[in-house]
C-alpha cells in the first residue's frame, strides 16, 4: 500500500479522513471512531476538507481544488478557479481568466498535465508553451493540484509549478450517479442571455471491480468587450527625451508647426512632447461556444491491479469583430503624418501633451473579423500493480493533439485625410476615457474613403506522445526506494500565410455608404461629454465582396516567413528517489530525496530570407542534458503542525518562439537576424520553506517563503559573430568565408536573476460561535513576490534590471462562506497588482503594463431536495476595467470592460 505519511504524525488525519469516507454524504451524522466523535460536513465545505486533506498528506508543497460534484466549482473556466490558489494569478481576455502565472512565472515556465501526463492547449495567438485554461469548461474535472516544489519523480520542465488537472473517474463515486446542471447567464452590458449546461453519469459495480463514466459541457458567451486606446504613446521620434533605458539619438520628425508657440523652447517641447499614438474609442464583438467531453473506465481485475483509461475532447471557438475609429497621424513620424500636423492649442503636463486641437489630422475607422478554432483530444491508459506488499508498478501512455484554426481574420480600413479641428483631452480626470472630436461628421459615409484590405489564415498544431513507468519497493516500514523512466515526443507545427494591404489607386472607393455600418460607442462608458460617439465602420462582409477578398487572385494568399515554423523535441528522462520516514529528536520526519537525468533533442525548422536569392527552409538540431537533484522535508513538531523544506535544481525549456531558425540573411550588409535554435533552457534553484498549523478541523495557518535563483534567462542581443556561430548551414553563404564576421541580432542564454517571495494562508469555519454564526467560514491568502532579471545593459555597459514580466508583486484572495444543510452562500474578492507586459515599452516608453485589478464574485445556492438545488452567482460584481498602461507616467494604453455577469442555475444529482 502506499503511504500517505508518517503514521503517528498524522494520526488524527488518519483517523477523521477514514470516518469521513465512512459516513453518508447527504448529512451530518456523529459517529464514534477511536473516541473521537466526527461530523461530517457536505458540499463546499467537504471540497475545502479534502483539499487540505491533500495538502497535507504530500510530501512536496501543494494546493488543491476538489470539486464534491459536478459544476461545483464557482468559476467559468479553469483558470477563474485555480486564481483561488495561493501564488497564481491569471490574465484575463474577454471578460474570463486565460492563462495563469505562478510565483510570478508566467505559462511558458509552468507545465500543465491533464489526467497525468503533460500536454498543451491553446487559442487564439498562443504560439508557445503556455496553456490557455479557457479551452476547458471548469466542470468536467474533479481536482485540480498544483504542484510547487519539485521532486525526482515528477517531469521536469518547470520553473514555477506543475498543475495536475484531474477528470472525474467511475470509482470517484459510490455505484451509480448521475448529475445535471444548467445555467443561464446574463451579461449587463450586452443584455444577453446565454446556456450553460453540464451532465455526468458514473456508474460501478458493487464490488467495485468495474466502472464507467461519461460526461458533458456545454456553454455559450456573447460578451462585450468596450472601451478606449491608445496604442501605447510615443513622442515624435525625438530621442532627446526617449526614456528606453539604453536609447540613442534618432530624431525623425516634427509637428509641421504649432501656433500658441512663442518661442523656440516652446516647439521644442512640443515636438517632443510625449502623446497618444492613435487614441479612439473602440468596441469588439465576441461570441464564444465551448463544449466537452469526457469517457472514463475503471477496471481492477484483482485487489493488486488497477487500469485507468481516460479520454477527453474539447472544443472552444470564438469569434471576433474589433471596431474603432481614431487619429493614426501620431503615430507616422513622417512627410504624411506627423510633419503635416499643425497644433492650433496644447497643453502639457510635464512632458506629456495631455490636451491639443490640431489641424491637418489623417483619420482612420476599421473594422476586423477573427474566427478561431479549438480542437483538442486526448487518450490516456494508466495503471498500477502490486507484485507483493512491498513492491510496486506505476506505468501510463499516453497522446493529446491540439489544433487551432484560425480560417477568418481580416480587416478593412476607411481614411478621412488632412482633416481640421481634431481635439483630445486627458486633462480634469479623464486620463483613462478622454475628451474626443475628430473635426468632421464622422457618420457622413461620403467623407470616407476605402484605402486597405488585409486577409489572414493560419493554424497551430500541438501533439504529445508519452510513455513512463516506475517502480516502488519497501525496503522497510519507514523507506521506500522509487526508480523510472520517461519518454516523450512534442511537436509544433505553425502555419501563417496572408495577403493585402493598402490598396491601388483605381481598387479604392471614394464615399463608402454601401459597405459600412454605423458603430455607436460606450453604450455603457462614462465618456466625457461633447465627444464624438458615433462612427462610420466597414461592414466587413460586404466590404470583403466588394474587393472580391475571397476569390480575386489580387489576394491569393502567400506565406508569411516570420510565423511559419516547426519545432520537434523527443525527451528522455529517469529518476531514482528514496521516500523516507522515521522519527528525529522524536518528531516525525518524512521526506522524499532523489534526482532525475533529462536528455532533449530538438530539431527547429524556419524560413529564412537569403537576400537576393529568395527564401529557403532550414533546419537546425540541439540537444542538452540536466542533472536535477531534488530534496523536500516534512517535519512535524505535533500532530497538527507541520514544517516544510525543499530545495531542487528545475528547468523549463525555451520558448518555441526563440527557437525558430527563420528570419533573413543579407549576404552584402553581412548581418543576420533569426531566432536562436542553439538556446539552452531557462535553469534555476530552487528553495522553499513553510510552516503550516492544522490547528482544527477544516483549518490551516500556513506561511511559505521560496526564493528561485535563475541560472539564464534568454535575451535579445546583436554583436559581430563568426557566421559558423550561428548553428545556421555554411551552404547560405555562396561562397564567403564561413569564418567572416556577421552582425547577428538573435536570442541568446543571458543572465539570470532572482524571484523571492512569501506565501500566507489562513482557512477557518466558525463553528466556535453560537447559533447560525456557526455556519460562517473564511479562506483567505496573501502573496508577496518581488524579483530582478538583467534585460540588457545600457550605454556605459551597466545591466538593466526589473521585475520579471507578468509578475504582481501583491495578490491577495478573500472568500467569506456561510453553509447550511439547506442554504449555502459565499463571497470572493480576488486582487492582482501592477505587473509589466514590456520592458523596455515600445515607442521610447520606459515599460508597458497592467495596472491593479479587483474582482468579486458572489453565489447563493438552495437545496430545494436532497437531489435538487438552484443557485445564483455573481461575476466580476463591480464591472473591474482591465487597465493597461505605458511609461513611468503611468499612461493610458488600454481601458476596457465586459461588464458583469449573473447566472441562474439548477443542479440536481441522484
Amino acid at each position: 500500500m502506499m503511504r500517505m505519511g508518517s503514521k503517528r504524525g498524522l494520526a488524527h488525519w488518519a483517523v477523521r479522513s477514514a470516518v469521513a469516507a465512512a459516513l453518508t454524504t447527504t448529512a451530518a451524522t456523529h459517529v464514534a471512531a477511536q473516541e473521537v466523535e466526527e461530523v461530517v460536513v457536505t458540499g463546499f465545505r467537504e471540497s475545502l476538507n479534502k483539499a487540505l486533506d491533500t495538502k497535507r498528506a504530500e510530501i512536496a508543497a501543494v494546493d488543491a481544488i476538489v470539486a464534491e460534484d459536478i459544476a461545483d466549482f464557482p468559476d467559468l473556466n479553469l483558470a477563474e478557479a485555480i486564481q483561488r490558489i495561493p501564488g497564481v494569478t491569471i490574465n484575463r481576455e474577454g471578460g474570463q481568466g486565460r492563462t495563469i502565472t505562478v510565483r510570478g512565472l508566467g505559462g511558458d515556465f509552468t507545465r500543465t498535465n491533464i489526467n497525468g501526463m503533460e500536454t498543451v492547449a491553446g487559442t487564439t495567438g498562443n504560439r508557445g508553451r503556455g496553456f490557455d485554461f479557457n479551452v476547458f469548461a471548469s466542470e468536467l474535472f474533479q481536482s485540480i493540484v498544483v504542484r510547487k516544489t519539485q521532486t525526482a519523480d515528477l517531469d521536469e520542465g518547470s520553473l514555477g509549478a506543475t498543475v495536475d488537472l484531474q477528470t472525474a473517474r467511475p470509482f470517484d463515486y459510490q455505484g451509480f450517479r448521475t448529475a445535471l446542471s444548467g445555467q443561464a447567464s446574463f451579461n449587463d452590458v450586452t443584455e444577453n442571455t446565454n446556456p450553460r449546461a453540464a451532465g455526468l453519469i458514473s456508474w460501478s459495480n458493487d464490488d467495485r471491480t468495474f466502472g464507467a463514466l461519461f460526461s458533458a459541457a456545454y456553454s455559450e458567451r456573447n460578451p462585450f468587450d468596450e472601451g478606449f486606446g491608445t496604442t501605447r504613446w510615443g513622442d515624435n521620434g525625438q530621442a532627446i527625451i526617449d526614456r528606453t533605458p539604453g536609447s540613442t539619438s534618432n530624431p525623425t520628425g516634427n509637428f509641421g508647426g504649432c501656433l500658441p508657440c512663442a518661442s523656440p523652447d516652446e516647439l521644442t517641447a512640443v515636438n517632443e512632447g510625449f502623446h497618444p499614438r492613435i487614441p479612439r474609442y473602440a468596441e469588439s464583438l465576441l461570441e464564444q461556444k465551448r463544449y466537452g467531453l469526457t469517457a472514463a473506465l475503471q477496471w481492477a481485475p484483482t485487489e493488486k491491479t488497477l487500469l485507468n483509461f481516460d479520454a477527453l475532447y474539447a472544443y472552444y471557438s470564438s469569434q471576433t469583430e474589433n471596431a474603432n475609429a481614431g487619429s493614426i497621424s501620431f503615430s507616422r513620424t513622417n512627410a504624411t503624418g506627423i510633419n503635416e500636423t499643425v497644433v492650433r492649442d496644447y497643453a502639457l503636463e510635464g512632458d506629456n501633451l495631455v490636451y491639443g486641437v490640431f489641424d491637418n489630422v489623417d483619420l482612420r475607422s476599421e473594422n476586423g473579423f477573427e474566427r478561431h478554432i479549438t480542437k483538442y483530444h486526448q487518450f490516456t491508459l494508466s495503471g498500477t500493480h502490486e507484485f507483493s506488499d512491498t513492491f510496486r508498478l506505476r506505468a501510463l501512455v499516453g497522446t493529446s493533439e491540439n489544433d487551432l484554426d484560425t480560417p477568418y481574420n481580416f480587416s478593412f480600413a476607411y481614411d478621412a485625410l488632412n482633416v481640421d479641428g481634431y481635439t483630445y483631452d486627458f486633462r480634469n480626470g479623464q486620463d483613462r476615457m478622454p475628451y474626443l472630436v475628430h473635426g468632421i461628421d464622422m457618420t457622413n459615409p461620403a467623407l470616407w474613403t476605402l484605402t486597405e484590405a488585409r486577409r489572414r489564415e493560419s493554424s497551430v498544431v500541438n501533439s504529445y506522445d508519452t510513455g513512463k513507468f516506475s517502480l516502488e519497493f519497501d525496503v522497510t516500514d519507514g523507506l521506500t526506494l522509487k526508480g523510472g523512466a520517461l519518454a516523450k515526443k512534442f511537436e509544433v507545427d505553425m502555419q501563417d500565410f496572408s495577403s493585402g494591404g493598402a490598396l491601388a489607386a483605381d481598387r479604392r472607393l471614394v464615399g463608402v455608404g454601401d459597405i459600412a455600418r454605423n458603430l455607436p460607442v460606450g453604450r455603457d462608458l462614462d465618456i466625457p461629454a461633447g465627444s464624438d460617439r458615433n462612427y462610420i465602420v466597414p461592414d466587413v462582409w460586404k466590404s470583403a465582396g466588394y474587393v472580391g477578398l475571397f476569390n480575386d487572385p489580387t489576394y491569393a494568399l502567400t506565406v508569411s516567413t516570420g510565423d511559419t515554423r516547426n519545432v520537434s523535441e523527443e525527451d528522455a528522462s529517469a529518476f531514482l528517489a528514496a521516500d523516507f520516514e522515521y522519527d528525529m529528536f522524536s518528531m516525525p520526519l518524512r521526506g522524499s530525496a532523489g534526482v532525475r537525468y533529462a536528455k532533449t533533442e530538438v530539431t527547429s525548422a524556419g524560413i529564412l530570407n537569403r537576400t537576393g536569392t529568395g527564401n529557403e527552409v532550414v533546419r537546425v538540431a540541439n540537444e542538452y542534458t540536466d542533472t536535477l537533484p531534488s530534496l523536500n522535508l516534512v517535519l512535524e513538531p505535533t500532530s497538527d503542525f507541520l514544517v516544510r523544506f525543499a530545495a531542487a535544481k528545475v528547468m523549463a525549456r525555451p520558448a518555441l518562439g526563440d527557437l525558430t531558425p527563420g528570419g533573413e540573411v543579407n549576404v552584402g550588409s553581412r548581418t543576420v537576424k533569426f531566432g536562436n535554435p542553439l538556446l539552452d533552457p531557462f535553469r534555476a534553484t530552487n528553495y522553499d520553506l513553510g510552516a503550516e498549523w492544522y490547528f482544527k478541523d477544516e483549518a490551516l495557518l500556513a506561511l511559505g517563503l521560496f526564493y528561485k535563483d535563475i541560472k539564464s534567462f534568454s535575451v535579445k542581443e546583436t554583436r559581430g559573430l563568426p557566421f559558423t556561430e550561428t548553428g545556421l548551414p555554411l551552404d547560405l553563404l555562396a561562397g564567403i568565408d564561413p569564418a567572416t564576421a556577421f552582425e547577428v541580432t538573435r536570442n541568446i542564454n543571458g543572465e539570470g536573476g532572482w524571484i523571492r517571495g512569501l506565501e500566507f494562508q489562513y482557512q477557518q469555519p466558525f463553528s466556535f460561535l453560537p447559533g447560525a454564526w456557526s455556519n460562517f467560514g473564511f479562506i483567505g491568502n496573501y502573496t508577496y513576490i518581488e524579483s530582478s532579471v538583467k534585460y540588457g545593459v545600457d550605454p556605459d555597459g551597466h545591466g538593466i534590471r526589473n521585475d520579471l514580466l507578468n509578475l504582481s508583486r501583491n495578490t491577495y484572495n478573500l472568500t467569506l462562506y456561510y453553509e447550511a444543510q439547506k442554504f449555502s452562500a459565499r463571497v470572493s474578492s480576488a486582487f492582482r497588482g501592477k505587473y509589466l507586459t514590456a520592458f523596455p515599452g515600445g515607442n521610447g516608453t520606459t515599460e508597458e503594463g497592467v495596472n491593479d485589478a479587483t474582482n468579486i464574485d458572489a453565489s447563493v445556492s438552495y437545496n430545494v431536495t436532497d437531489t435538487l438545488t438552484v443557485s445564483l452567482e455573481g461575476i466580476n460584481l463591480t464591472d473591474e476595467y482591465t487597465d493597461s498602461y505605458v511609461d513611468r507616467d503611468n499612461l493610458v494604453s488600454r481601458y476596457r470592460h465586459t461588464g458583469r455577469e449573473l447566472l441562474l442555475g439548477v443542479r440536481w444529482t441522484y
